[in-house]
């Protein structure tokens, strides 16, 4: 049982195992990632084709919408939570006296 564990032979093809494994899981890991950049540089592509078609009208001296009428209602940003009254407080995260 011994010289099955410390048999030279079988130790250097377990790391030769652990190695190859070790391997095939980086390669899947690039392929992914390969993937993802693939579909990434895609999407630039798609978006720089659309602004510069958004872009286009206004350099060729054609009103576009994106430059904005100076004499027009200025566009005004929400924030997205609603707002608190000034002195209200915050909720306590545990009730009273519910500590451990």
């Amino acid at each position: 049982m011994l010289k099955r564990l410390f048999d030279p032979a079988a130790m250097y093809a377990h790391r030769l195992e652990t190695s190859l494994n070790e391997a095939r899981m980086a390669a899947f890991e690039h392929e992914n990632a390969a993937e993802h950049h693939t579909a990434l540089a895609r999407m630039y592509r798609q978006r720089i084709a659309r602004l510069e078609a958004e872009l286009a009208p206004a350099t060729a001296g054609i009103p576009s919408r994106l430059i904005l009428d100076p004499a027009g209602p200025i566009p005004r940003v929400t924030p997205l939570k609603k707002p608190r009254e000034p002195h209200q407080r915050m909720p306590a995260y545990l009730p009273q006296g519910a500590g451990g």
